[in-house]
Protein backbone atom coordinates (compact mmCIF):
# COMPACT_ATOMS: atom_id res chain seq x y z
CA UNK A 1 0.00 0.00 0.00
CA UNK A 2 1.51 3.67 -0.89
CA UNK A 3 1.15 6.15 1.79
CA UNK A 4 0.28 10.03 0.97
CA UNK A 5 3.00 12.34 1.22
CA UNK A 6 3.36 15.89 0.57
CA UNK A 7 6.59 15.80 -0.07
CA UNK A 8 6.83 13.32 -2.15
CA UNK A 9 3.94 15.02 -4.28
CA UNK A 10 4.49 16.41 -7.64
CA UNK A 11 4.17 19.96 -7.84
CA UNK A 12 1.75 19.94 -10.42
CA UNK A 13 -1.12 17.56 -8.59
CA UNK A 14 0.17 20.28 -5.04
CA UNK A 15 -1.01 23.09 -7.55
CA UNK A 16 -3.68 21.70 -8.26
CA UNK A 17 -5.01 20.91 -4.61
CA UNK A 18 -3.79 24.54 -3.33
CA UNK A 19 -6.43 25.99 -6.48
CA UNK A 20 -9.33 23.47 -5.55
CA UNK A 21 -8.51 24.26 -1.66
CA UNK A 22 -8.51 28.53 -2.36
CA UNK A 23 -11.68 27.81 -4.32
CA UNK A 24 -13.60 26.22 -2.20
CA UNK A 25 -12.58 28.12 0.69
CA UNK A 26 -13.43 31.61 -1.66
CA UNK A 27 -16.91 29.52 -2.08
CA UNK A 28 -17.48 29.28 1.27
CA UNK A 29 -16.77 32.56 2.65
CA UNK A 30 -18.79 34.01 -0.24
CA UNK A 31 -21.97 31.78 0.28
CA UNK A 32 -21.82 31.91 4.57
CA UNK A 33 -20.26 35.36 5.25
CA UNK A 34 -20.74 37.85 2.01
CA UNK A 35 -23.32 37.10 0.07
CA UNK A 36 -26.12 37.14 3.16
CA UNK A 37 -24.73 40.37 3.84
CA UNK A 38 -25.40 41.17 0.03
CA UNK A 39 -28.63 40.08 0.48
CA UNK A 40 -29.30 42.55 3.63
CA UNK A 41 -27.47 45.17 2.06
CA UNK A 42 -30.05 44.94 -1.36
CA UNK A 43 -33.33 44.71 1.32
CA UNK A 44 -31.94 47.77 3.57
CA UNK A 45 -31.65 49.80 -0.44
CA UNK A 46 -34.95 48.56 -1.11
CA UNK A 47 -36.20 49.52 2.02
CA UNK A 48 -34.41 52.86 2.25
CA UNK A 49 -36.13 53.67 -1.32
CA UNK A 50 -39.40 52.52 -0.68
CA UNK A 51 -39.19 55.19 2.86
CA UNK A 52 -37.29 57.53 0.75
CA UNK A 53 -40.70 58.06 -1.55
CA UNK A 54 -42.68 57.97 1.31
CA UNK A 55 -41.29 61.07 3.08
CA UNK A 56 -41.33 62.64 -1.05
CA UNK A 57 -44.84 62.00 -0.81
CA UNK A 58 -45.45 63.83 2.43
CA UNK A 59 -42.42 66.40 1.25
CA UNK A 60 -45.03 67.09 -1.60
CA UNK A 61 -48.24 67.07 0.44
CA UNK A 62 -46.61 69.92 3.00
CA UNK A 63 -45.77 72.14 0.09
CA UNK A 64 -49.45 72.12 -1.53
CA UNK A 65 -51.02 72.08 2.12
CA UNK A 66 -49.29 73.57 4.82
CA UNK A 67 -51.55 73.72 7.04
CA UNK A 68 -52.56 69.86 7.49
CA UNK A 69 -54.97 70.79 9.82
CA UNK A 70 -57.13 73.30 7.83
CA UNK A 71 -56.96 70.80 4.64
CA UNK A 72 -57.77 67.83 7.64
CA UNK A 73 -61.12 70.28 8.53
CA UNK A 74 -62.19 71.12 4.82
CA UNK A 75 -61.81 67.29 3.70
CA UNK A 76 -64.01 66.49 6.84
CA UNK A 77 -66.26 68.92 5.42
CA UNK A 78 -66.80 67.29 1.85
CA UNK A 79 -67.04 64.05 3.09
CA UNK A 80 -69.90 65.57 5.20
CA UNK A 81 -71.62 67.22 1.93
CA UNK A 82 -71.07 64.01 -0.23
CA UNK A 83 -72.34 61.71 2.94
CA UNK A 84 -75.40 64.18 2.55
CA UNK A 85 -76.06 64.23 -1.46
CA UNK A 86 -75.79 60.54 -1.92
CA UNK A 87 -76.29 58.77 1.96
CA UNK A 88 -75.24 55.24 2.07
CA UNK A 89 -79.22 54.49 3.85
CA UNK A 90 -82.07 55.33 2.50
CA UNK A 91 -82.91 58.74 4.84
CA UNK A 92 -86.71 59.14 3.32
CA UNK A 93 -87.29 60.92 6.41
CA UNK A 94 -85.00 63.51 6.18
CA UNK A 95 -85.90 63.68 2.41
CA UNK A 96 -89.20 64.47 3.54
CA UNK A 97 -88.48 66.86 5.85
CA UNK A 98 -85.98 68.77 3.20
CA UNK A 99 -88.76 69.01 0.74
CA UNK A 100 -90.94 70.14 2.96
CA UNK A 101 -89.06 72.61 4.70
CA UNK A 102 -88.06 74.00 1.19
CA UNK A 103 -91.54 73.97 0.38
CA UNK A 104 -92.35 76.43 3.29
CA UNK A 105 -89.43 78.39 2.67
CA UNK A 106 -90.35 78.57 -1.17
CA UNK A 107 -94.19 79.69 -0.43
CA UNK A 108 -95.10 76.34 -1.66
CA UNK A 109 -98.29 74.17 -0.53
CA UNK A 110 -96.64 70.56 -0.34
CA UNK A 111 -99.88 68.33 -1.23
CA UNK A 112 -97.98 64.60 -1.14
CA UNK A 113 -94.66 63.22 -1.46
CA UNK A 114 -95.19 60.05 -2.53
CA UNK A 115 -92.19 56.87 -3.18
CA UNK A 116 -93.12 54.70 -6.52
CA UNK A 117 -90.32 52.43 -7.09
CA UNK A 118 -86.95 51.20 -5.61
CA UNK A 119 -84.54 49.90 -7.82
CA UNK A 120 -81.47 47.73 -6.51
CA UNK A 121 -78.57 48.90 -9.20
CA UNK A 122 -74.97 47.93 -9.45
CA UNK A 123 -73.91 49.27 -5.64
CA UNK A 124 -76.71 51.95 -5.18
CA UNK A 125 -80.39 51.72 -4.72
CA UNK A 126 -82.77 54.32 -6.93
CA UNK A 127 -85.69 55.92 -5.39
CA UNK A 128 -88.09 56.87 -7.56
CA UNK A 129 -90.70 59.69 -5.94
CA UNK A 130 -93.43 62.10 -6.80
CA UNK A 131 -93.95 65.15 -5.57
CA UNK A 132 -97.06 67.71 -5.86
CA UNK A 133 -96.59 71.42 -4.69
CA UNK A 134 -99.52 74.57 -4.99
CA UNK A 135 -98.41 78.10 -5.75
CA UNK A 136 -97.35 80.39 -7.95
CA UNK A 137 -95.42 79.72 -11.06
CA UNK A 138 -92.56 81.78 -9.94
CA UNK A 139 -92.59 79.83 -6.34
CA UNK A 140 -92.70 76.64 -8.29
CA UNK A 141 -89.59 77.40 -10.78
CA UNK A 142 -87.68 78.72 -7.26
CA UNK A 143 -89.15 75.28 -5.77
CA UNK A 144 -87.75 73.37 -8.73
CA UNK A 145 -84.37 75.26 -9.39
CA UNK A 146 -83.34 74.75 -5.24
CA UNK A 147 -84.78 71.51 -5.01
CA UNK A 148 -82.70 70.13 -8.06
CA UNK A 149 -79.61 72.15 -6.19
CA UNK A 150 -80.35 71.05 -2.65
CA UNK A 151 -77.96 69.08 -0.41
CA UNK A 152 -79.44 65.56 -1.65
CA UNK A 153 -78.60 64.29 -5.26
CA UNK A 154 -81.63 64.01 -7.20
CA UNK A 155 -82.86 63.79 -10.76
CA UNK A 156 -85.78 64.86 -11.79
CA UNK A 157 -87.47 62.99 -14.79
CA UNK A 158 -90.87 64.73 -15.09
CA UNK A 159 -92.66 68.24 -14.61
CA UNK A 160 -96.27 68.54 -15.16
CA UNK A 161 -97.74 72.37 -14.38
CA UNK A 162 -101.84 72.64 -13.79
CA UNK A 163 -103.48 75.43 -13.07
CA UNK A 164 -106.13 75.29 -10.65
CA UNK A 165 -108.26 78.37 -9.69
CA UNK A 166 -105.80 81.09 -8.82
CA UNK A 167 -103.06 78.47 -7.67
CA UNK A 168 -100.57 76.60 -10.19
CA UNK A 169 -100.38 72.49 -8.86
CA UNK A 170 -96.87 71.39 -10.05
CA UNK A 171 -96.51 67.77 -10.04
CA UNK A 172 -93.01 65.99 -10.66
CA UNK A 173 -91.42 62.96 -10.75
CA UNK A 174 -87.86 62.30 -9.30
CA UNK A 175 -85.08 59.72 -8.39
CA UNK A 176 -82.84 60.13 -5.22
CA UNK A 177 -80.55 58.04 -4.86
CA UNK A 178 -78.14 55.76 -1.95
CA UNK A 179 -74.93 53.51 -1.49
CA UNK A 180 -75.43 50.07 -1.26
CA UNK A 181 -77.86 47.34 -1.77
CA UNK A 182 -78.89 45.72 1.18
CA UNK A 183 -78.30 42.09 1.53
CA UNK A 184 -82.02 41.26 2.12
CA UNK A 185 -84.47 43.04 -0.35
CA UNK A 186 -87.83 42.51 1.26
CA UNK A 187 -89.09 45.85 1.41
CA UNK A 188 -92.31 45.78 -0.65
CA UNK A 189 -93.89 44.21 -4.14
CA UNK A 190 -92.41 47.54 -5.77
CA UNK A 191 -88.78 46.66 -5.12
CA UNK A 192 -87.00 45.40 -8.19
CA UNK A 193 -83.20 43.95 -8.74
CA UNK A 194 -81.63 44.54 -11.94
Amino acid sequence: MTSFSWDKMPIKHKLYIYIISLTVTTWLVFSFFLQPQKDQLAQLTAQYHTERQQVKIIEDFLQVHPHPEKYIVELDKKILYIDAMLPDHPEISTFLLQVEQLSRECGLQLNYLKPINTTNKEGYREYEIEISVMGSFIQSMNFLNQFENKSRFTNVTTIAMLANKDKLETKLSAKIYSFGVPSAVSTNNKTTDK
